[in-house]
């Protein structure tokens, strides 16, 4: 975050460690809000020009997007209602770097990747995630292959959610992960803050 009074050279060195070394920790941690921001921090001084560049078209991009998103939330929580399944579901932003490196691996356009939209869903316990699953998938149709269970078989770093990928209005993917309270606060702020939230040493 102090980087712009240092030299160019510390600058990109520091960025390089914190991108080879430090971020990949936080991620193994399940630190993930640390994780996204230490990557486009580091990715702000390792390549400024791109950075720049997708930073002002992402801008601009959201908030030609907010018509959409809002349909799309709206959409969602209405059909979870009717089911009576209680959700707080939000929009889910993309980190630049993660924008970044989906362009660079499956070669798209800044377009394709921004087509692709993400939200979140929050629910009360562990049957809920599975209720509002097939719920979303009686909404819009899943695109095969496009489904990962974290829930049953979670990650290393502690992380549990629901992905699944739908064909959502006019053929737009959706991304959406679904996950209790408790397994959010876990996925962003890591497994050691869930214990310490459970013994009652610091609150989330």
């Amino acid at each position: 975050r102090t980087l712009d009074s240092m030299p160019h050279d510390k600058c990109e060195r520091i960025a390089r460690e914190t991108m080879e070394i430090y971020a990949p920790i936080a991620n193994r941690l399940g630190l993930n809000d640390i994780y996204r921001e230490l990557q486009d921090l580091s990715f702000k001084y390792l390549h400024p020009n791109r950075y720049a560049v997708l930073s002002k078209a992402l801008k601009v991009a959201r908030g030609n997007r907010r018509e959409v998103v809002s349909k799309i939330l709206d959409a969602i929580r209405q059909r979870l209602a009717e089911f009576n399944i209680q959700a707080d579901v939000t929009g889910r932003e993309k980190n630049i770097y993660s924008i970044y490196k989906k362009m660079q691996s499956k070669s798209l356009a800044f377009a394709e990747v921004l087509d692709i939209y993400g939200f979140r869903v929050l629910v009360n316990d562990f049957a809920s995630c599975y209720a509002a699953l097939g719920v979303l998938h009686g909404l819009y149709k899943p695109i095969p292959g496009k489904f990962k269970d974290y829930i049953a078989i979670s990650k290393v770093n502690g992380y549990q959610s629901l992905h699944t990928t739908l064909f959502g209005p006019f053929g737009t993917p959706i991304e959406i992960q679904i996950r209790t309270h408790e397994m959010h606060k876990i996925a962003d702020a890591g497994v050691a803050s869930h214990w310490l939230y459970k013994s009652g040493h610091v609150s989330i």
